[in-house]
């Protein structure tokens, strides 16, 4: 059997021009998604660890570091503020304005909002990133309660998951008990009748979400997880982050107000004030450093009086 050569070179020419179109082809659906979303795409492919094979990872491990940055966490809104009462409105009870004047009024400062409930509703670092330019993440477990805070657009990171109470990944049975969340105990199964919304989950260290987000210097901490606030302040590794200062629920952690007062104490932390009203029971902590550089001395500031009504008092004598 002959081939002639000429045939030869039209069968070399004709895949060589498949060979080239192909090319065009991908070159112009790399074009076509820019460079960026290309290797997005094909990195999305690649399958996540197993929710199962995080528990138990280290605070600091950096496959729980990479998977609550790339799976837990949502990034600032860019829309603008879908807010019910207003950017005037300051819904905290009492909290915002006392850190606000202990921090010296500080712009463009970082905080972390444990509890972010509807990220409106009774929020202490709303006021902070209206008024003084500041951002920070939104963790709250509760899922209704988080697709409420999305919907608020806040100029912060969000995550619906759970704070833990150990310096590890774990996994524990969460109860969601009309809009709130917490880590079930044994005191949650002494209700009265009420089927109780169980779910297992895994709870990641407080450390891990600052570690994904580059931040270790926190100017405010707001913790109100239902009774775990003694054992998450426990876990967190104090000699490597810098937290300036913090407020606190108290009135049903386990150990009581005592212990809890002994061990931020012990941290180098002063207790400062104590806030109380029907909503609000928190102790509100400021770092010795931080309290020796305030003008808090020369201010007025806010102190709930017995009709939960707000008057102003000089406060000079900080250990009162």
């Amino acid at each position: 059997m002959t081939v002639s050569l000429s045939n030869v070179f039209k069968r070399s020419y004709a895949v060589k021009g498949i060979l080239f179109l192909s090319c065009i082809m991908l070159l112009s659906h790399i074009n076509f998604y820019k460079p960026e979303k290309f290797v997005k795409m094909m990195s999305s492919k690649i399958v996540p660890p197993a929710y199962e094979d995080l528990v138990g990872l280290d605070a600091d491990d950096p496959r729980l570091i990479d998977y609550i940055r790339q799976h837990v966490i949502v990034p600032p809104s860019t829309e603008p503020y879908n807010l019910h009462y207003g950017i005037n409105h300051d819904p905290s009870d009492g909290q915002a304005k006392v850190v606000d004047e202990l921090l010296n009024r500080k712009r463009n400062g970082f905080y972390i909002e444990s509890g972010g409930f509807t990220g409106e509703v009774l929020s202490n670092t709303l006021f902070f990133e209206i008024k003084r330019n500041w951002t920070g993440i939104l963790i709250e477990p509760n899922p209704k309660n988080f697709k409420k805070l999305l919907s608020r657009n806040r100029k912060a990171h969000s995550a619906k998951a759970c704070i833990g109470e150990i310096e590890a990944a774990a996994k524990v049975v969460f109860v969601n008990r009309k809009d709130i969340g917490k880590i079930f105990n044994v005191q949650d199964s002494s209700n009265t009748g009420e089927s109780l919304d169980l779910n297992n989950a895994i709870c990641f260290p407080l450390y891990s979400f600052l570690l994904a987000l580059g931040k270790t210097t926190v100017d405010y901490f707001s913790l109100d997880v239902e009774s775990s606030e003694y054992k998450v302040l426990q876990s967190i590794p104090w000699d490597k982050v810098d937290i300036k200062t913090l407020s606190v629920e108290y009135n049903i952690i386990p150990e009581g107000k005592p212990a809890l007062i002994d061990f931020m104490t012990s941290k180098g932390y002063i207790h400062y004030m104590e806030l109380n009203r029907p909503y609000t029971h928190d102790l509100i902590f400021v770092k010795q450093e931080v309290l020796d550089h305030t003008r808090v001395s020369y201010r007025d500031l806010p102190i709930l009086n017995s009709n939960n009504t707000y008057m102003w008092i000089k406060r000079t004598n900080f250990d009162s």
